[in-house]
């Protein structure tokens, strides 16, 4: 699992049981991808269906722009 600390809370992706990796935050999975990378690429262009996130203004504020930035946690 990995984490983000987004000015909104805490962003994580996590491995679902169907193998795929998801973006969860406040407790909802809001999509899924085949791989962490590319969730974290989904998060970094806001385009992850959650509406609190993708229409959060971000030119503020770095956003990880790959998993490499992510806090890895291990579970």
């Amino acid at each position: 699992m990995w984490l983000y600390k987004s000015p909104i809370g805490n962003i994580y992706i996590k491995r679902l049981t169907d193998g795929r990796y998801g973006m969860l935050f406040n407790g909802v999975v809001w999509e899924s991808c085949n791989t962490p990378e590319a969730e974290a690429d989904n998060v970094y262009m806001q385009v992850t269906g959650c509406f609190d996130w993708d229409d959060y203004d971000t030119s503020n504020i770095d956003v990880p722009s790959d998993l490499s930035y992510w806090i890895k946690i291990n579970t």
